[in-house]
């Protein structure tokens, strides 16, 4: 029943057992996705939820997310991707 899809969630600290929640979480090499409130979000499936519930923290399912190949219009190219982060990060020193 949940083959074709993902969960959108946002993973919690249970009591103080995981202070290091997004330290915790990035070790599962999960799909991290923004969060507009800085709280862990990220796609999880069924077994993945099993696995941060055994590390002590809390999952919150916030939406069902259908798997689909992904919009062809949001990839961008090697030296698109370079171009766009040169103009975002600064270079060491303030150098140009």
């Amino acid at each position: 029943m949940t083959d074709g899809f993902r969960f959108e969630a946002t993973v919690h600290p249970k009591d103080d057992l995981a202070a290091d929640t997004a330290r915790m979480v990035a070790d599962l090499d999960l799909d991290r996705v923004p969060d507009p409130t800085d709280d862990v979000r990220m796609l999880v499936d069924l077994n993945d939820c099993v696995r941060l519930l055994e590390l002590g923290l809390e999952v919150r399912l916030q939406a069902a997310v259908p798997v689909r190949p992904l919009d062809p219009t949001l990839l961008m190219s090697d030296d698109a991707a370079s171009a766009r982060l040169r103009e975002r990060i600064p270079p060491p020193g303030g150098a140009t």
